[in-house]
């Protein structure tokens, strides 16, 4: 799967992730899912990020960031390449408002893609030539559908979680389900006819509800 987008890429090492309460936590959420809307979308998708942070990951799940940078003198989120924390928000070094910088488009969740050529964009602190991303298993629930542009490039950065977002988009691609709402957001790829900075490129899927994601594998490979 990685070859598809990244051809040259050579894979050097493939860890499989083993952490039975994520893994019941995610089951429950997606026995939730099913009950409230029917059905639950599910799919593997890459995620990029600080390599330095992958440890924290794996042990703790895939959280979304917090309204707060992230503090060198933080022991848990300093010196990781990191725009948003780790740490909870009780942290006495991470105090500094987050503020849009071109980051977090869609909100404040968590953002993967079933390009891995676009979760390696964000792949940050290399150990030389080696990167390393993890595979998830993502429960998309009833995702909602993005498609076209923001009104503008901040519009969306303060969500906190998945709401309706009619106000800040140009289109709509499908009405909000008002009777059982939706779980995520599929932002599709306008693949080069997007406004700058309002739109992708290629798709994403943001998550704000962090047990809806599994790590299941994190890949070392040479792009």
């Amino acid at each position: 799967e990685l070859h598809r987008t990244m051809p040259r890429a050579h894979i050097t090492q493939i860890q499989r992730a083993r952490n039975a309460a994520l893994e019941r936590m995610y089951e429950e959420r997606r026995a939730f899912l099913y009950s409230k809307q029917g059905f639950a979308v599910e799919k593997e998708l890459w995620h990029g990020t600080s390599v330095d942070a992958l440890p924290t990951l794996l042990q703790h799940g895939l959280q979304p960031p917090a309204d707060s940078m992230a503090s060198d003198a933080c022991p848990v989120s300093g010196n990781k390449g990191l725009c948003t924390t780790l740490c909870g928000t009780d942290c006495a070094h991470c105090t500094q408002a987050h503020t849009w910088g071109r980051c977090h488009m869609y909100g404040l969740g968590v953002y993967l893609a079933d390009s891995a050529q676009k979760s390696h964009q964000y792949v940050r602190g290399a150990r030389g030539s080696v990167h390393s991303m993890l595979v998830c298993r993502v429960c998309l629930g009833n995702p909602y559908l993005i498609e076209g542009n923001l009104l503008s490039g901040s519009a969306m950065h303060d969500l906190c979680a998945c709401q309706d977002p009619s106000e800040y988009l140009e289109s709509l691609a499908e009405d909000w389900g008002v009777a059982n709402g939706h779980d995520s957001y599929y932002v599709k790829g306008q693949s080069g006819s997007q406004k700058l900075g309002l739109g992708v490129q290629n798709s994403e899927y943001i998550v704000f509800q962090p047990f809806q994601i599994l790590p299941l594998y994190r890949v070392d490979y040479q792009p």
